[in-house]
């Protein structure tokens, strides 16, 4: 019993490894008519059994486009989860060849992929599939969705449009694919999911979509997505997959901090973000895990950014009781680095969240290790990253990994 567990967890890692997302945790910064916005990419993947048929993959050309798919494939168990993980590979791998021949090309992509499924599904087998790409900066939206629930998009102005599927699922006599373009859509969010979100039962008995468009609309963040979702259906019946996009712009009531690379200055950026957490009347234990990420966030910007200094060479200086002064020394080298802080609250009815981004002038990392946290996180080392993933919501780096933002939900306390 206890092997048949344990090749049932490696066959499910296996799944994940598969599975290829270039936005990890990532956030992407834009410009767009002299304005800073941002563009958030989340995943929610939650199997109903180790072994899904649902899977997807969301990556990233070289020329700025996102480009997704969300699949379903027909039954479940093992021989779901076989035609799942084949066409995940299969499309990541034409993926990266069409990037490294001539570019990527949706039409493309999506003619191999249909010519791949008509060699390798069984005669009664079918495969629902929603194929997307975004061009970001063009504001254009290319799809195929094939047998998949509609997906959501509002735009800027507040319009809601459900985007239906335009094919039936496929299977070895599907013959051709109809590609459909959104020409000129300004998203401020965007939902594709698998019908095991919109199909699963609520607990008074009523399908989930039916709430689902309304809970989409009034989510202020996919953390408040994922907690409508889960107070209507925990955890489900079925495979639950879907992919929320959302775009905004930087609040300008947001409280800006530019300090100097010092301790000093990382102490009284502490006492300044604790009084405005006070003033809006944070309550004191959501306060106090608030500031022990910002302290543990202040201090990584500070020695691993502004200093330099990694983990290794850190661990040495602490044993050979050298830390100190060394600290001391690159404190006076460096002190003209910044580090910007960028904080405030978003209202959101009863409950609001609170938002900061802590960015320094250090080389960064690659963020593409925090797949680690998806496929094995009880293995994935690092104590900012503990403290992040206990204490708050959510959180997102930039490309470069030298910038972080944190989300954290908030019920003010009344004064009496």
């Amino acid at each position: 019993m206890f092997h048949e567990k344990e090749d049932l967890e490696k066959a499910f890692n296996k799944e994940l490894f598969v599975i290829k997302n270039d936005l990890y945790y990532q956030q992407i910064d834009l410009t767009k008519n002299g304005k800073k916005e941002l563009l958030r990419v989340d995943i929610s993947y939650k199997p109903h059994s180790t072994l899904s048929g649902d899977t997807y993959s969301l990556r990233k050309t070289n020329d700025g486009r996102l480009v997704g798919f969300i699949a379903d494939a027909m039954g479940k168990g093992l021989s779901a989860a076989m035609s799942a993980m084949a066409i995940t590979r299969f499309l990541n791998y034409f993926f990266d060849e069409l990037e490294e021949e001539d570019g990527f090309v949706f039409d493309v992509w999506i003619h191999k992929t249909l010519k791949f499924l008509q060699k390798n599904l069984f005669d009664e087998e079918i495969m629902s599939i929603v194929f997307v790409e975004y061009n970001i900066h063009e504001s254009v939206i290319k799809y195929a969705s094939c047998g998949m629930p509609a997906f959501f998009i509002i735009s800027e102005n507040g319009d809601f449009q459900a985007i239906r599927s335009n094919n039936p699922p496929l299977s070895i006599f599907t013959e051709n694919v109809r590609i459909n373009s959104l020409p000129s859509v300004s998203i401020s969010k965007m939902l594709c999911y698998s019908d095991g979100l919109s199909e699963s039962l609520m607990h008074g008995g009523k399908i989930y979509g039916s709430c689902l468009k309304d809970d989409f609309i009034d989510s202020i963040c996919v953390k408040d997505f994922r907690d409508k979702v889960a107070m209507h259906i925990g955890q489900g019946d079925d495979d639950l997959t879907y992919i929320y996009i959302q775009k905004l712009e930087i609040s300008k009531d947001f409280k800006v901090l530019r300090i100097p690379s010092t301790y000093e200055a990382i102490d009284e950026a502490l006492l300044t973000v604790a009084g405005y957490l006070k003033s809006h009347h944070v309550d004191s234990k959501t306060s106090s895990q608030i500031m022990l990420t910002f302290s543990e966030l202040l201090l990584n910007a500070l020695e691993h950014g502004s200093f330099g200094v990694d983990k290794a060479r850190k661990n040495y200086l602490i044993e050979h009781n050298q830390f100190d002064d060394e600290m001391l020394r690159l404190e006076q080298l460096h002190h003209n680095k910044k580090i910007k802080i960028v904080y405030g609250i978003i209202p959101n009815g009863k409950r609001e969240l609170f938002e900061a981004t802590i960015s320094d002038q250090g080389e960064g990392f690659d963020t593409m290790v925090l797949k680690n946290i998806v496929i094995n996180a009880e293995k994935f080392n690092g104590r900012g990253f503990v403290i992040i993933r206990k204490l708050l919501d959510h959180f997102y780096f930039n490309k470069k990994g030298n910038a972080i933002t944190i989300q954290k939900f908030i019920t003010p306390v009344l004064e009496l």
